[in-house]
């Protein structure tokens, strides 16, 4: 941070070869400026008047841009955002940015150089992830008091960095109609590395008001920051509004009722719980608000150049009181009912969107564009959208051949089911299905090509044996993924799952567990019935999560470790009661103590069966039928011989249980059946690989790294029981297709990647006429010692 006040922000930058530089800089003067400013000159030499005025641009001629050593260019453009004004009221605002993504024709962009490695690590991507979870944990340690949350905003956020002379130079815009060259002298609208150095300013900030936040020798009562007068007191929800139970986490996140506070970007989100007598209402903004106050410049009475304070005193009355109902980040929390909703306004936008473009059946790929993204940010609160968009996406990398482009019946469908999705999220969704949850049902399945299998750790099993006409039709992955979600729906079916449950379904099929957080398939590239049925069950199971309210995890291990499913799906030749009794007299640990085998319901059945008709024989899928050795010895009889082929390689041959062994349970597992403790290992090492930020803010690392991966308190004490429980390792490969949407073959810009420069064209680029120096420096204006503008 330091280092930045006094020299300003020096991006991490690959040189450029001087013939390179100078051919962009042809470019970008031959260019100008993009149509959204172009088309509105008087705006944006407003905007830009504004900069310049402001200190943060310095206009030089634009006939003698070539003379300045280093000198780039990227053109700007104007957008229209929303915004809130003084009283909550949402406005439109226009933004002045700065594309230095834009590739010039040597392939290369100031963006496309940037050595992201070596930029400050970034926090805020996690932060609603932070505060779901911090919610969550507050509720359940303290479950009948409110839970207040209060946001603050800083004021021109990124002009408060100025750059460093090397990065000034490389950040020129211009106005070709008035012959000015613009150089930014702070942190652009459209730079990469901007959100990560502006981070290192604002989480130290972040840092401090949480510091502040918990000292309670600080009183605001006698050291309060300015403008504190104009924040609304604490608004809470009517009392007879119950307070929304929480649900047991995975993750161990600290709670201190004195708060807790985040930052994104130029948005800092504090809450609190309201303790009897403690005054965090009151405290919560007034942290902030001093934080904020103690790290910027204090204002003389006659500013050389316009200066505002550094927090946005227009926004104080509408959003800085502590809430229990809150906007933020765009979307609306409520942590009294402990939901999280789209809010109003995006709702209707959004959904009338969609209706136009099904009312039109035709789109652009600009609008597909917008739509994809408004999509993919709904996701944050429904996940399994994700099944969703592959069509869209399909449709999206062929628009971009032609204007306009026909929906077809398929992609018109998904839209409409968008719209439900959309109504979902306007209603609400709790907190506890998006929080890192303790899962409160297990399943186990396989397949073969022969049937299929299953139980949850509640005993509840099943099998189902594939008519001999409807075999070799489905691939084992399609298989696979399809046994791993009848076992929940059985449970679904018979209402032993309710809403805000938390499922694991365990698989030994990489691909399945894959395919049921996000499927991808391509009915351009891919086989069209086999990418159809597939899509077709991903999003069957998708919508039962969706519908019934369930959390749905997903996890891999080892095909010799699931004995009881496997043998499920193989021993056909054994009766139910045969199967379930040599199951229990073996002792498996896999075994729950209630084990028994119930009938398939007819509608999974029914579905099963039909899905299968749909998909044509494949002679390649065809193959010995081979029964496990489970009370047969190792000798035994292996089932008939259908064809020459080889065995499955899923097959378990293996007649000894793992070495698993009941010790004694953490605390939190007390609840828990021992089976279901046992069941649950190889998903709890993989869940101890979560990364830490994702759900608890790590404060004061910023400046040494951040741990990408850190284990949970909660799991010490239960991998030191279970040290040689498995051999459960996650997968690292990834053999599933992808679609030209993602594909970067086909990306306009997969052809123009630029090569390593050969020299760094700040300090050893050759120069055609003398060039002041002095006057080039003059981009550095004096920053008072560790204070902000």
């Amino acid at each position: 941070m330091q280092a930045r006040l006094d020299s300003g922000s020096n991006w991490p930058l690959e040189p450029l070869p001087f013939e390179q530089r100078r051919s962009d800089l042809r470019d970008a003067l031959a260019f100008g400026n993009h149509k959204g400013a172009t088309e509105q000159p008087s705006l944006l030499r407003q905007l830009v008047e504004e900069d310049v005025c402001s200190g943060y641009g310095l206009p030089l001629p634009l006939h003698e841009i070539h003379r300045i050593p280093g000198a780039l260019m990227a053109p700007m453009n104007v957008i229209r955002q929303n915004t809130i004004d003084e009283t909550g009221r949402i406005v439109e605002k226009d933004r002045l940015t700065h594309d230095q993504s834009y590739r010039w024709n040597s392939g290369s962009s100031v963006n496309s150089r940037v050595r992201k490695e070596d930029l400050p690590p970034c926090l805020f991507g996690g932060v609603i992830r932070r505060i779901i979870n911090w919610a969550v944990a507050a509720r359940a340690k303290f479950p009948s008091l409110p839970i207040l949350a209060g946001k603050f905003d800083f004021r021109h956020a990124f002009r408060r960095l100025h750059l460093a002379p090397e990065t000034a130079v490389q950040s020129f815009t211009q106005l070709p109609d008035e012959q000015v060259a613009v150089m930014m002298l702070r942190l652009t609208f459209g730079g990469a590395p901007c959100p990560a150095e502006w981070g290192v300013m604002s989480e130290a900030i972040c840092d401090l008001a949480g510091t502040l936040l918990r000292d309670r020798a600080w009183d605001p009562g006698k050291v309060a920051p300015p403008d504190f007068d104009e924040v609304p007191p604490p608004a809470f929800c009517c009392s007879s509004i119950p307070f929304a139970p929480a649900k047991d986490l995975i993750v161990d996140v600290p709670v201190d009722p004195s708060g807790f506070v985040d930052v994104y970007i130029d948005d800092m989100i504090a809450l609190c719980v309201e303790t009897a007598g403690s005054g965090n209402a009151t405290r919560l903004p007034a942290a902030v608000l001093m934080a904020i106050h103690a790290a910027s410049r204090p204002l003389a009475p006659h500013e050389p150049l316009p200066r505002d304070p550094m927090v946005m005193k227009r926004k104080l009355a509408a959003e800085a009181g502590p809430a229990e109902c809150k906007v933020i980040l765009g979307w609306a929390f409520d942590f009294r009912r402990m939901t999280v909703a789209l809010p109003k306004n995006k709702f209707l936008t959004w959904t009338e969107g969609l209706e136009h473009m099904l009312a039109s059946g035709r789109t652009s790929a600009k609008n597909l564009e917008s739509t994809i993204g408004r999509l993919t940010h709904m996701s944050m609160v429904i996940p399994n959208v994700h099944h969703f968009l592959s069509r869209l996406r399909d449709l999206l990398w062929r628009a971009k051949r032609r204007h306009w482009i026909p929906l077809s019946p398929a992609c018109a469908d998904d839209i409409r089911l968008m719209k439900v999705f959309l109504a979902q999220a306007w209603k609400g969704v709790s907190l506890n299905l998006l929080a890192y949850r303790k899962p409160t049902h297990v399943y186990y399945s396989d397949s073969c090509p022969f049937g299929l299998g299953g139980y949850s750790t509640a005993g509840h099993a099943w099998r189902f044996q594939i008519p001999s006409d409807l075999r070799f039709r489905a691939s084992n992955n399609l298989l696979e993924h399809i046994a791993a979600i009848i076992t929940p729906w059985i449970d679904i079916i018979r209402t032993d799952i309710q809403a805000g449950d938390c499922c694991l379904s365990m698989t030994d099929s990489s691909t399945s567990e894959g395919w049921a957080r996000k499927t991808n398939f391509s009915e351009l590239t891919d086989d069209p019935i086999q990418a159809t049925v597939r899509l077709e069950v991903a999003r069957s199971h998708a919508t039962r999560m969706i519908e019934n309210g369930i959390k749905d995890y997903s996890q891999w291990f080892p095909g010799n470790e699931n004995i009881v499913a496997d043998s499920l799906s193989r021993d056909d030749d054994l009766s139910d009661s045969a199967l379930t009794n040599l199951l229990l007299s073996l002792n498996l640990p896999q075994v729950p103590q209630k084990f028994h085998i119930v009938p398939l319901p007819n509608d999974i059945s029914s579905w099963l069966t039909s899905t299968l008709q749909r998909l044509p024989v494949k002679e390649q899928l065809r193959e010995e039928h081979k029964r496990t050795n489970l009370g047969r010895g190792n000798d035994g009889e292996t089932g008939r011989n259908l064809s020459g082929s080889t065995a499955t390689p899923s097959s378990a041959a293996s007649l000894q249980p793992t070495s698993t062994s009941y010790l004694e349970h953490s605390p939190w597992l007390c609840e828990m059946d021992a089976s279901l403790a046992t069941f649950s290992i190889p998903w709890l090492k993989a869940q101890s690989a979560i990364p830490f930020p994702m759900w608890h803010r790590p404060s004061g690392t910023t400046a040494n790294g951040i741990p990408p991966k850190m284990k949970m308190a909660k799991l010490a004490d239960f991998y030191s029981a279970f040290s040689e429980a498995s051999k459960t390792m996650i997968p690292t490969r990834d053999n599933k297709k992808r679609s030209p949407s993602v594909s970067s073959a086909n990306s306009p810009n997969a052809s123009s990647r630029s090569t390593r420069p050969l020299s760094n064209n700040w300090q050893s680029e050759p120069s055609s006429s003398h060039v002041d120096h002095a006057s080039t420096s003059s981009c550095r204006l004096p920053t008072p010692a560790g204070q902000l503008h």
